[in-house]
């Protein structure tokens, strides 16, 4: 059974237009990537060097790119590699920066000293450099990616976390479960951290696209999966020599791109005025 609660936020959020816009979005992204590569003919990395560079046809609906590959059948593949870095690097850094920053708001003192000078020595590095650095040392495989990406996101989930613990360690349903005799870390999980998932549900929304882009910069780069991953930033990386002759693939997978991430910051733009009334009368 859906709670009142829920009720009310779903319909909130129908309401919500520009929220809808990115539900949509992102629905048709899953939707393709799941359902495409049961449907398409074509192999994302078979060459076909006679058809190289061509333009939109009924065989190949968005055309070739430079060594005769299908770019739609590309463009497919790429979301699927886009999509898991995005799911994997969010759910690591969700679990590891929400127990960071809970440990921190919660216990307080020395503890908290040392791990949020910790997150601010990651933060205080640019997000690319840093992924650039550590992909360079791990290699540029999937695990590498989602690691690198992973170190540079813990630090927003940590901050995020603390604050939010750190408003509600002090209310009262609080102090009276530490009267009943609750152990603090029951506390923490059952008490205080459901009433934080407001703002980790918004960050986490808003943390998908930001992995999603961090991929494609680094595929851009040369330092994402190695060739032939129909990775999005490889493709618009290797589009750029032909831009004057066959500008479709960069089109193409640059508009990918911008679709994708635009959808999900639709997304976890409309849940934040969902969930934290504040904004919606800070734009009023």
């Amino acid at each position: 059974m859906i709670s009142p609660e829920t009720k009310l936020l779903l319909r909130k959020l129908r309401r919500n237009r520009l929220a809808m816009i990115g539900v949509v979005l992102v629905s048709v992204l899953v939707l393709a990537t799941v359902l495409l590569p049961w449907v398409l003919p074509w192999d994302p990395n078979k060459m076909d060097v006679r058809n190289a560079l061509q333009g939109s046809s009924a065989a190949h609906l968005l055309g070739t790119d430079q060594f005769g590959r299908d770019i739609l059948t590309r463009i497919v593949y790429g979301g699927s590699i886009s999509l898991r870095v995005g799911f994997y690097v969010t759910f690591a850094s969700l679990i590891l920066g929400v127990g960071l920053g809970a440990l921190s708001g919660y216990v307080g003192g020395m503890t908290d000293v040392v791990i949020m000078r910790g997150m601010d020595a990651l933060m205080a590095f640019p997000g690319l450099l840093l992924a650039i650095a550590l992909v360079a040392a791990f290699g540029g495989t999937m695990t590498a990616i989602v690691i690198a990406l992973t170190i540079v996101g813990i630090p927003r989930f940590a901050r995020v976390v603390r604050a939010s613990v750190l408003q509600r360690k002090e209310s009262d349903y609080v102090l009276a479960a530490r009267a009943l005799g609750k152990r603090p870390t029951v506390i923490l999980v059952q008490d205080v951290l459901p009433n934080c998932i407001g703002p980790i549900l918004i960050q986490t929304t808003l943390k998908f696209p930001t992995a999603i882009l961090g991929e494609a910069g680094l595929s851009f780069l040369g330092l994402g999966l190695p060739p032939p991953a129909p990775s999005w930033g490889r493709m618009l990386n290797e589009a750029r020599s032909f831009m004057e002759v066959a500008p479709a693939a960069a089109i193409y997978s640059g508009a990918a791109i911008f679709i994708t991430v635009m959808g999900f910051n639709l997304l976890g733009d409309g849940l934040r005025d969902v969930l934290d009334p504040r904004t919606q009368s800070a734009r009023r």
